[in-house]
């Protein structure tokens, strides 16, 4: 017979550390699901007198208590990107130890959502980063923009 095992695990308070980067944090009341929101979470070339490359890069910490070892959590960025042909829309997503990376489509037009499923170890915290990466070729003038405009996770909805 196969059993579901209810995980303890829990966020929050609250973060404990972030950078300068503007954002709300909304907690659930059971402390297993949180969506964090951003305002100018960007990377944007535009225009033929624009560098050639823009990054951003954005963390935070949050406590996570009596995660079970490698206990999956899936964490999800969601934002969009505009890049035009010849231009490129990178995403790097790290929590902790583990990271992963979207190279997001060139002349999209589209919202994405990125998923790590991150295996829980004896971190007593989910250090979480972000960094975007915009570029093209110096001689272009293709118009690249990369926005995040939210992380979540919900411990209880995608525990197994």
């Amino acid at each position: 017979m196969l059993q579901t095992v209810i995980s303890d695990a829990t966020f929050g308070p609250g973060p404990t550390f972030t950078t300068d980067v503007g954002f709300d944090i909304a907690l659930s009341p059971d402390k297993k699901a949180f969506t964090a929101t951003f305002s100018g979470l960007e990377a944007i070339i535009d225009g033929k007198s624009a560098p050639p490359i823009a990054t951003r890069v954005f963390s935070f910490s949050i406590p996570l208590t009596h995660a079970e070892p490698e206990q999956e959590i899936p964490f999800f960025v969601s934002g969009f990107a505009v890049a035009e042909k010849g231009a490129n829309a990178h995403l790097v997503f790290s929590v902790n130890d583990q990271s992963s990376i979207a190279d997001l489509p060139t002349e999209s037009k589209e919202g994405f959502v990125h998923q790590l499923k991150y295996k829980t170890t004896e971190a007593t915290e989910a250090k979480i980063t972000v960094f975007l990466l915009a570029n093209r070729d110096s001689k272009s003038d293709a118009a690249v923009h990369l926005n995040v405009t939210a992380i979540d996770t919900d411990i209880a909805k995608h525990q197994n």
